[in-house]
């Protein structure tokens, strides 16, 4: 089960606070996440339908200007090009949420290598830390610190970065 304190977090780390509030939305991407079936939907067949839904979504929200005011006051326009990198960003939530168990573990791994996915890394030093060979870690740990705005981390991500 999807932790919808998770969702709203992730909300705000995407699109600020504006949309972090709205309860439909929230629901919306709950409801997406919790249907997840792990033996019948694979974690691109999520991404695929979370861009969809965020497209559509931010749509209604926003109207066809597709813009939204930032926390900072700057309206920001939605590109297409954007949709991606947010639709991975809310799969943060249902990667979280995978039991740590060695299949999610590899299925995880997998999906990160073959994509670059930034919430598929959040969760593999999160959640799977103890999966992780030490060298592995510190490149992992080393790519966030090098590539992602802090601004863009997952709550408490600081914790399992290794310290180099």
């Amino acid at each position: 089960m999807v932790q919808a304190e998770l969702v709203r977090e992730t909300l705000r780390r995407c699109f600020g606070g504006t949309l972090e509030k709205d309860e439909a939305l929230l629901q919306g991407v709950c409801g997406l996440l919790n249907g997840y079936r792990p033996g019948k939907d694979t974690f691109s067949d999520m991404a695929g339908r979370m861009e969809d839904y965020l497209f559509n979504a931010l749509y209604d929200r926003a109207g066809p200007g597709m813009s939204f005011l930032g926390d900072d006051g700057i309206r920001r326009r939605v590109r297409l090009a954007d949709l991606p990198l947010w639709a991975d960003q809310m799969l943060f939530p249902l990667f979280a949420s995978l039991k740590p168990w060695s299949v999610d573990y590899e299925r995880l791994r997998t999906w990160f290598m073959e994509t670059g996915s930034w919430s598929a890394m959040f969760a593999l030093l999160t959640v799977y830390s103890d999966f992780l060979p030490g060298q592995e870690r510190r490149v992992l740990s080393r790519a966030v610190r090098e590539n992602i705005s802090p601004a863009l981390w997952p709550e408490n991500l600081e914790q399992y970065l290794d310290k180099d």
